[in-house]
């Protein structure tokens, strides 16, 4: 009975390790990125403009644009400010007749006019205000080259119950050009952060070029977009590859 006591002692110890060390910190959760299922904000066929929000983790929303053959994702729950860098631009454009009027021979005629008693009605052009629509700017980052998304989005959080996702990772496709000049496709990890409305990206990982992408994108994540601020410059490419993002 006492060797059957300490055997089950050694198990229990060993269970005991284990679940300690599977207690990480940090989590994910997973959202889908069908764009086709997500409400519609604003569209402009015209110049290829489309911007739509979608459901995402944790009460968040995740907004999309497409816009000159890129996708620009952010992060916001309701009741936070969405953060856009550009404002919405008023121009005002006056419309002329062309050719020039002499003043001289204008009042002359008027003066004709009125000694002969004609009401003469000239038609003049209103000013046209011109704006530019108030969704038709990204909201949001991108990648460089022309890119589409990945299915899914990952969302890091504290695993505890009820805490704030801080970071994504998100996969993108996108083109990139061979050495003998043709194009295939790249994959690029890209791990954002976000706080009150603000998105942004904190680092790249070649997903082809790196066996343990995700794991190493996750890493990233925990220890660098829990905090801090956004890159100031050029957003970091780490591990291998991602010639591309590296300015």
């Amino acid at each position: 009975m006492k060797k059957r006591y300490i055997g089950l002692a050694g198990v229990a110890g060993a269970l005991f390790w284990a679940t300690a060390a599977n207690a990480t910190p940090y989590t994910s959760s997973y959202s889908d990125l069908d764009l086709g299922q997500c409400a519609l904000i604003e569209e402009e066929s015209e110049i290829g403009f489309v911007q739509v929000k979608c459901a995402g983790q944790h009460g968040y929303d995740v907004y999309a644009t497409e816009g000159d053959l890129r996708l620009y994702l952010a992060y916001r729950k309701p009741g936070e400010p969405l953060i856009i860098e550009e404002e919405p631009v008023e121009v005002e454009e006056v419309i002329e007749e062309p050719g020039v009027v002499d003043e001289s021979v204008s009042e002359e005629v008027d003066a004709a006019a009125e000694e002969a008693g004609i009401v003469i009605e000239v038609e003049t052009e209103e000013p046209v205000d011109v704006f530019v629509p108030v969704g038709v700017r990204p909201i949001g980052q991108t990648i460089p080259p022309f890119n589409n998304l990945g299915p899914k989005l990952e969302w890091r959080a504290p695993n505890r119950a009820g805490a704030d996702p801080f970071a994504t990772i998100v996969r993108y496709t996108y083109q990139q050009m061979t050495d003998d000049g043709s194009f295939s496709n790249g994959q690029v990890l890209v791990v954002s952060r976000f706080r009150d409305g603000n998105s942004c990206h904190v680092a790249y990982f070649d997903a082809l070029a790196n066996a343990n992408a995700n794991e190493m994108a996750r890493e990233v994540a925990d220890k660098y977009a829990t905090g801090g601020s956004c890159p100031d410059g050029a957003v970091p490419v780490l591990g291998r590859g991602g010639d591309e993002f590296r300015f």
